[in-house]
């Protein structure tokens, strides 16, 4: 252990054997050793936790009788290294990230120097394409609220290297201190996998907490290698989870404003999703949004918890929203 500090590194996995040897190379690669990992399985078919055994018989296996999702998995994984090894800070990990040598030690650095941050999101760049962006931090959008991955699909020219605040970081690759879970909770397990992390991200800036953005700690990523094996998944969970996520986090003032724009961006999305996409996207999307709708009450009484524990304004959230 290096400076006395302890990162839990927490890898929900599905049937990733492949994307695991490449995840835990990186690890094992990295400057900075103060580290212990915890694998989350979901029930994998293939021989994931069979090559974590034999191969990295240090690593800490929780093993899911199905696929529960990424929510829920991260949320044992959480909950087992908070209880247990109580580390000083927590980086979520993909099980299809590629790590630079200096990643655990450059987070540990950020956390020392900013000392307001209490999530960082990092530079995640296209594994297969090392010039393009995946995630430079995850932003609402100023108008109309839509969640966004910052910068994705686009070239990399230095246009997201500025250090900064910003609203929220993608949990494919991102470092919280513990206290944070212990003080605002832990993923909404309703959501299983989409927006969950913009759904947390959402729930720490109401509670006060910053996120910060360095572009100096830098990952690749192989966006979508789990869901290719789940057809219409992400468009059904993505349209199912924005409800939720709006009437849980949005001040009353906010959800308000923003209401008229929700409504025309569906509408938008939707007749996307009918030109340009062939019918099974679209009953995907059909089902999804109506599922939203059905778990309404729910949200609704998220909410009131939620709120009933902000700490900041309207005015303070509707400033951390991004304004390109």
């Amino acid at each position: 252990m290096q400076n006395g500090k302890t990162i839990s590194i927490i890898i929900p996995n599905y049937n990733g054997e492949e994307e695991l040897r490449q995840v835990y190379k990186s690890i094992d690669n990295q400057s900075y050793k103060g580290y212990n990992v915890i694998l989350v399985d979901n029930g994998s078919t293939d021989s994931s936790v069979t090559f974590t055994e034999n191969n990295y018989p240090e690593y800490k296996i929780i093993r899911l009788e199905k696929n529960y999702g990424f929510a829920k998995a991260v949320n044992e994984g959480l909950r087992f290294a908070i209880s247990e090894i109580k580390p000083e800070f927590i980086l979520l990990l993909n099980n299809d990230i590629e790590l630079t040598d200096t990643f655990l030690q450059d987070g540990i650095n950020t956390f020392e120097k900013v000392k307001e941050a209490s999530f960082i999101a990092v530079k995640m760049l296209n594994y297969f394409n090392r010039g393009m962006i995946d995630d430079a931090g995850d932003v609402i959008m100023g108008f109309g609220g839509s969640p966004y991955a910052r910068g994705h699909g686009e070239k990399d020219e230095g246009q997201y290297d500025k250090p900064e605040f910003i609203f929220g970081a993608c949990a494919g690759a991102a470092f919280y201190k513990t206290k944070l879970f212990e003080e605002c909770g832990v993923f909404d397990e309703d959501f299983f996998a989409y927006y969950e992390d913009i759904d947390l991200s959402f729930r720490f800036q109401l509670a006060g907490c910053k996120c910060y953005y360095n572009p100096e700690i830098v990952c690749y990523h192989k966006r979508g290698e789990t869901v290719k094996q789940f057809k219409g998944w992400q468009t059904y969970y993505a349209e199912k989870n924005l409800i939720s996520l709006r009437i849980k986090n949005y001040p009353l003032t906010l959800y308000l404003k923003y209401f008229p724009f929700f409504t025309l961006v569906r509408i938008k999305r939707f007749i996307i999703f009918i030109l340009r996409h062939p019918s099974d996207v679209i009953i995907s999307a059909l089902k999804g949004y109506f599922k939203g709708l059905s778990e309404i009450p729910k949200a609704v009484s998220k909410r009131r918890n939620i709120q009933r524990n902000r700490k900041v304004s309207s005015g303070y959230i509707s400033e951390t929203f991004y304004k390109r």
